[in-house]
């Protein structure tokens, strides 16, 4: 089944796009001028907390992990009700504007199954990593985007910054920073974008996962792609850099293979461990979560597989 039509904006036709007054803002952002001063006053904004990389369901830590435990955990900070408000605000106004073709996430109504199916008649693949993401998306690009991009007046550019950055980059946490991690460099993506075109080749960016492919990707493509992220202030993963030719891929937790869709051998596996479990077990309790993964599972395998 192809993905529905998306419906979108341009970005001029934002209700951000040249907001010249405080309150102007407040009205876009559906607040009063007083509640924009009070968010901005606030002397406590974000809640630390460090979630283990590994585990989705590992408690999150309330103090920082310890140093030989540190690179296990990924720090999340967690906006306070008023300032998450008025960021979950922005981020729904900024998700209204057309993003390009090759972006998957964060876009409403896209998901890691259509960033999957973009590779779908490829037969070459080259997958990319951007390490720390959003902690190197720097709040003097996110300026840049709304004063340069937005053309919002200076005075409202600078309130923008101090609601949606937190120590000069975007915060792990915030609803907004997902989507302002692209256009505060979207014009890295833009030459990502046209040095992947130029070569014939397929792009697709899932927030810091980059996929290329086509019938073949050329080193030399790689290597421009890498200069120019380096060059933005990024780096690629080394150890999650990949290059595949007439093999399976794993794009974003779906099997691209023989230009169908899979569901990954682990995530089967899992599934029926998690059957042999329900067979085994009598707690009612515990049959009500096992049925709930499964079920949520099995709905995980019919969206990828009824692309075919």
């Amino acid at each position: 089944m192809p993905p529905k039509p998306r419906q979108f904006h341009k970005l001029n036709d934002s209700a951000l796009y040249q907001v010249s007054t405080r309150k102007k803002l407040a009205e876009v952002l559906m607040c009063s001028p007083q509640d924009l001063k009070d968010v901005l006053a606030l002397s406590v904004r974000y809640k630390n907390r460090w979630k283990r990389k590994d585990s989705d369901t590992a408690p999150w830590l309330t103090h920082p992990p310890a140093p030989d435990e540190a690179p296990n955990y990924r720090p999340i900070d967690i906006p306070v009700p008023p300032l998450k408000k008025l960021q979950g605000r922005i981020a729904y106004l900024l998700s209204r504007v057309e993003p390009p073709e090759f972006l998957c996430s964060p876009v409403k109504g896209v998901s890691y199954v259509d960033n999957a199916r973009r590779h779908i008649d490829s037969r070459a693949f080259w997958l990319l990593d951007i390490a720390d993401y959003f902690p190197n998306c720097r709040a003097d690009r996110v300026a840049w985007f709304f004063r340069t991009k937005m053309k919002c007046a200076p005075d409202v550019t600078t309130i923008l910054v101090a609601l949606t950055t937190d120590m000069d980059r975007l915060p792990q946490g915030s609803p907004c920073s997902p989507i302002l991690a692209y256009y505060s460099n979207m014009r890295m993506w833009n030459d990502v974008s046209t040095l992947v075109t130029n070569a014939g080749c397929v792009l697709s960016v899932y927030a810091d996962d980059i996929t290329i492919s086509g019938s073949k990707v050329p080193g030399g493509l790689v290597w421009q792609v890498k200069q120019t992220i380096h060059k933005n202030g990024f780096k690629v993963k080394r150890d999650k850099e990949l290059s595949l030719i007439a093999s399976p891929a794993d794009i974003t937790g779906v099997i691209v293979r023989n230009g169908q869709l899979k569901l990954p051998n682990r995530q089967r596996k899992k599934l029926v461990e998690l059957v042999s479990q329900q067979k085994v077990t009598s707690d009612k309790k515990i049959l009500a979560k096992l049925d709930s993964q499964i079920q949520g599972r099995l709905a995980q395998r019919r969206q990828i597989e009824s692309v075919n």
